[in-house]
């Protein structure tokens, strides 16, 4: 959707700018950062952006967000929702003075819908010099917000600072407020700061700061305050061009009110990242051996899908079935011995007595997974082996389109669904592969939670005698329940994917550091406006 350029009489403005505003309404129930300083003193920016978009508002097709400085590179930034691509990133025409809009297009977000936006920029200028200690870089950062106008409830609001390599432990301070947690990356050697707030207000400007001793970054990287004349007279004049933004902002708001669009896509992929930052570390070579739910979490997948690809290794081992698929997802235990894997034996043993898994355990299941997969990657190349496992996904439908026969066919889908499901076209290629004609079906489709299927003559035996009776289903009416039935599997294991993976990625980061370290009584901090000589903080909110 483009931007909507309204041109009417003053009077017809006036008339129309509350109904205009009252067009678009969301909520925005995470906002999660991360800055990222590295040696050259230049940052990293990272976004993660939930937003539900309220059924009586218009669909999202634009997201601007504020951004701490001018010195961002526009085209370093990156932005999508979950797999797709955002390549349309452009100058924000409302965010003032720095911000950026992203258009989502396609992946607009409809009344009703929900959507994650993640998104990346580079920035060339982040530091200052701390006002109190000559010795520190310091910086200040505000996540960017959104007027009350279009948002409402109350956010998760997350900022993350991540020092320089080799700053140490109880080298950095904060600014004014203490953060909730802090630990030491090991792997990259740096300091961690995090702030949480739980129900912060999603229309409200937040300010975290922090500062550092600046050997650790170049010394060009670090903005100097200038000589006291200057700024006095800086200073006046900066003053009088304030005062006039105030007045010409009024006059814009009450005169000429705006319509804001704000973008969100979904994913329901991780619109937060549960991987702790080790898995990311590049080491040598790739890592084979992972299993499908271990290699279905190194590639990211969402969390419910893991979990229906532990369920379906059960289901194909004879360990368990699917005993209910509805009002309840209900499952019966057949033989535990076939569970070989600790996280498939922790599934079984998380069942209560009526055959439900309850989500908490599901939670402490994976936390667990990710731990162990995150333990078996270190030291091989995280790049690498992505890519070896994403080779395994599309060579298993490649000997599915090579399969002759609908026997062979169904001998594939037995021996590779787990495989076969990782892909991100899965639910289009099953239907393309399966869809037409008659389906064998696979020996573990009694326990899958449909029963069995019709049964033909011949075609099941390769012999001379009698044919073998093989239970089937018609194409599309098994491409369907393939499809939909883990779709259905996903939403039972899981109710709100957000919130599940929510709560494992605060228990999947290292282990805080104990409370008085890295911490200072007042840092070297600057409780000041945007324009101060020591930090440097996102003035920009609002924005569509």
């Amino acid at each position: 959707m483009k931007h909507k350029k309204i041109f009417l009489s003053l009077s017809l403005l006036l008339a129309l700018g509350s109904t205009a505003l009252a067009d678009y309404r969301f909520e925005l129930p995470r906002n999660v950062s991360w800055v990222t300083i590295n040696p050259s003193g230049q940052a990293d920016l990272y976004y993660s952006l939930t937003f539900n978009c309220l059924p009586e508002g218009q669909a999202i097709d634009i997201v601007d967000i504020g951004l701490p400085n001018g010195s961002y590179q526009l085209e370093s930034a990156r932005a999508k929702i979950g797999e797709a691509v955002l390549s349309d990133i452009r100058v924000s025409e409302y965010v003032k003075p720095y911000g950026v809009e992203v258009h989502l297009d396609e992946m607009s977000i409809a009344p009703g819908d929900s959507g994650t936006l993640e998104f990346w920029v580079h920035l060339t200028s982040m530091l200052n010099q701390d006002s109190k200690d000559e010795a520190y870089a310091s910086f200040m950062f505000s996540p960017t917000w959104y007027g009350s106008e279009y948002v409402s409830g109350t956010t998760y609001l997350e900022c993350n600072f991540v020092f320089p390599p080799g700053v140490q432990a109880d080298e950095p301070r904060y600014h004014e407020n203490e953060f909730t947690e802090a630990w030491y990356d090991t792997v990259d050697n740096t300091p961690v700061y995090r702030w949480v707030m739980e129900d912060a207000n999603p229309d409200e400007q937040y300010f975290f700061g922090a500062s550092f001793p600046s050997k650790y970054v170049s010394a060009g990287a670090i903005s100097r305050p200038a000589p006291l004349l200057v700024r006095i007279v800086g200073g006046f004049f900066k003053a009088i061009w304030w005062v006039i933004r105030f007045f010409l902002g009024n006059i814009f708001f009450l005169f000429f009110p705006a319509i804001i669009a704000l973008g969100y896509w979904q994913n329901k992929k991780r619109k937060m990242k549960y991987l702790p930052p080790e898995v990311s570390v590049e080491g040598v070579g790739i890592k084979r051996g992972l299993t499908a739910p271990e290699a279905g979490l190194l590639l990211e997948m969402p969390l419910d899908k893991v979990l229906t690809m532990i369920l379906f290794g059960l289901i194909k081992k004879g360990a368990l079935e699917v005993s209910s698929r509805s009002p309840q997802l209900k499952f019966k235990v057949l033989d535990e011995t076939p569970a070989d894997q600790p996280y498939e034996k922790t599934f079984l043993a998380s069942l209560d007595k009526q055959g439900l898994a309850p989500e908490a355990k599901l939670q402490a299941l994976v936390i667990d997974l990710i731990k162990e997969t995150n333990a078996k990657m270190k030291g091989f190349s995280r790049k690498e082996t992505i890519a070896y496992y994403k080779s395994i996904v599309s060579q298993a439908w490649q000997q599915v389109t090579a399969a002759q026969t609908p026997e062979l066919k169904t001998k594939e889908l037995e021996e590779q669904f787990d495989w076969m499901s990782m892909d991100p076209a899965y639910n289009d290629r099953m239907r393309s592969q399966y869809g037409t004609g008659d389906v064998f079906l696979p020996r573990w489709w009694g326990r899958w939670g449909y029963g069995g299927g019709q049964t033909t003559g011949g075609g099941g035996s390769t012999g001379k005698g009698p044919s073998i009776e093989m239970p089937r289903l018609p194409g599309a009416d098994f491409a369907n329940r393939m499809t939909t039935g883990m779709e259905g599997l996903a939403a039972g294991l899981v109710g709100k994917v957000d919130s599940f993976t929510g709560k494992i990625t605060d228990k999947t980061n290292p282990v805080p550091v104990s409370s008085g370290s890295g911490r200072s009584s007042g840092g070297g901090g600057c409780a000041c406006a945007c324009a101060c000589a020591g930090c440097a903080c996102a003035c920009a909110g609002g924005g569509r």
